[in-house]
């Protein structure tokens, strides 16, 4: 559409930097990245958001209408990479899981990955959630942990007719991989894409 043109150079320089960094600490081939002018797919508080399908393929959809967008491709464009690349990783094996609890963990484990990488501090949507309701959707979700059935959008866009907060799944997940992660201090999360969703219990 050419809306992205004015962004393209800054695109590219931050998607090679970001790459050598990724491709540092973890081995990464054959995976088609898309960026692409998709403000639906953006999250709406950066302007970016992506989406790995599977171990070939990565999108990155960006909203040109986004507010200081080129600070925000500056700042979350690698971030979000690196994200997804795990999940590229991850789908090769064990796969991005079919129960909720494989799914906190599939998404645990690329945030904390992305703050290995960037060196930066957890998203919003990985400390959204307070100590208390924390612990409170926590106790919900484990009723849940090994449905197949469960419901993906409720848990990590929110449902206000369950009354689960936006997040909530991002959030239980990055607390469950940092728990793991503070039991066993010689791991990272750079090491830890092929491990199986159980170990983590």
């Amino acid at each position: 559409s050419g809306s992205l043109t004015p962004f393209a150079e800054d695109i590219k320089r931050i998607f090679n930097q970001s790459i050598k960094k990724i491709t540092s600490k973890v081995s990464v081939s054959d995976v088609d990245v898309i960026v692409y002018d998709n403000p639906d797919s953006a999250i709406s508080e950066i302007g970016i958001g992506g989406y790995a399908p599977n171990k070939h393929l990565v999108w990155i959809s960006i909203d040109p209408a986004f507010p200081n967008l080129a600070q925000s491709i500056e700042k979350e464009l690698g971030r979000t990479l690196a994200h997804e690349l795990h999940h590229a990783l991850r789908w090769k094996d064990p796969g991005y899981g079919k129960t909720l609890f494989e799914a906190l963990i599939t998404e645990g484990l690329a945030d904390h990955f992305d703050m290995e990488v960037s060196n930066a501090q957890p998203h919003i949507w990985d400390t959204i959630l307070s100590n208390e309701y924390k612990q409170k959707y926590l106790e919900l979700a484990k009723k849940e942990f090994n449905n197949e059935d469960y419901k993906h959008s409720d848990w990590f866009f929110g449902s206000k007719k369950r009354d689960i907060p936006k997040w909530t799944g991002y959030s239980l997940g990055f607390y469950l991989v940092g728990e793991y992660l503070k039991e066993n201090p010689k791991e990272k999360a750079s090491s830890l894409y092929s491990k199986k969703a159980a170990d983590f219990k």
